[in-house]
């Protein structure tokens, strides 16, 4: 799978600029693609104030680190890095008088850290996803904290094409109490849960994905190796799929093992330490509490009901230590009700 650094990159800010940056660096695809990504969050800076982030004073260039909102000095730092590279190759091109950057030392990168989250926002998760390579890997996040689960995650990996109502915008959900030898459920439950529109262009995204880009497009592999950046996905009618091998089953669904591998990977790649399927489900049942009770009102038994429903937790006595009206505020301080 190839970047085109020409093409496709429209949204970014002064598009030519960034493209011909990349061009003449000596970056692998994977590289190309996180330097892509970090430039769209860039883009909305310098939308707003209409002039590339060569032309940002210190004090914008601050505001945009400390608007990546991130919970440790690694994953700043890193950005910054990529950003203060930008910066210098204008500057060689005379496109910039100063990177106004290059003074920072690493240890000043602790400033720009945002103390960690108690629980993933919404938005936060929007964020974690955009920084996926692979929608792949996306639509595992997403499914988490909108309530999918089941018994070893069957209700994401028993996901079929057909399950996908567009329309009426809902899932069927199978859960697999007993598997045959190839994993597909033999005996199941099923329900539907609603979802948005950002889940359903996930979806869409993980469908329509044909290979898959390895761990997250953080490959440090020397050309002469020939070692491929991505590998190709088994095509079959599931959402979530597992890579194309000698030994794999093309009409299996993909087992828990490769959902946890997927998130463990991420957690490594985006420094996200906590980024575990209860905790991202936590968060979501935080977030789905936020949407129940708005400003004003107090997390009640039938919050709890409906939360539990959702999640398909058999009691929703065992959410009452966690979703508390205390939590949501916490989580989503300033956030009104919509």
């Amino acid at each position: 799978m190839k970047t085109n650094t020409n093409k496709k990159n429209n949204y970014l800010f002064r598009p030519e600029l960034k493209s011909a940056f990349l061009e003449e660096g000596d970056f692998s695809q994977g590289t190309i693609k996180n330097y892509i990504r970090i430039f769209s969050k860039v883009s909305e800076y310098e939308k707003e104030l209409d002039k590339d982030i060569s032309q940002f004073s210190f004090e914008e260039l601050e505001k945009i680190l400390y608007g990546f909102e991130a919970n440790n000095r690694h994953t700043v730092e890193t950005y910054g890095r990529v950003i203060s590279s930008y910066l210098h190759w204008c500057v060689q091109k005379g496109i910039a008088q100063e990177n106004q950057l290059e003074k920072i030392k690493s240890n000043d990168f602790d400033r720009y850290i945002k103390a960690k989250e108690t629980y993933i926002t919404e938005k936060q998760l929007r964020r974690y996803e955009d920084l996926c390579a692979n929608y792949q890997d996306a639509v595992i996040l997403r499914l988490l904290y909108i309530g999918a689960g089941g018994k070893q995650h069957s209700e994401i990996s028993n996901l079929k094409v057909n399950d996908v109502d567009w329309d009426r915008k809902q899932l069927r959900l199978v859960n697999s109490l007993q598997v045959d030898d190839r994993g597909r459920p033999k005996k199941s439950t099923e329900r539907f849960i609603p979802v948005d529109n950002r889940t359903l262009n996930l979806i869409k995204g993980a469908i329509e994905q044909k290979s898959y880009i390895k761990r997250n497009g953080f490959m440090t592999i020397p050309e002469k190796d020939n070692v491929r950046e991505y590998t190709d996905l088994i095509q079959n009618d599931y959402v979530v799929r597992a890579s194309a091998t000698k030994n794999s089953d093309p009409l299996a669904p993909v087992d828990k093992f490769v959902i946890h591998r997927r998130l463990t990977v991420l957690a490594e790649t985006l420094d996200i330490d906590y980024l575990k399927p209860k905790y991202l489900q936590r968060s979501g049942m935080i977030y789905l509490a936020h949407s129940l009770i708005g400003r004003d009102e107090e997390v009640t038994l039938d919050d709890l009901k409906i939360i539990a429903d959702r999640f398909n937790i058999k009691s929703y006595h065992n959410l009452k230590a966690i979703i508390t009206t205390k939590t949501v505020r916490e989580t989503y301080p300033e956030e009104s009700h919509e």
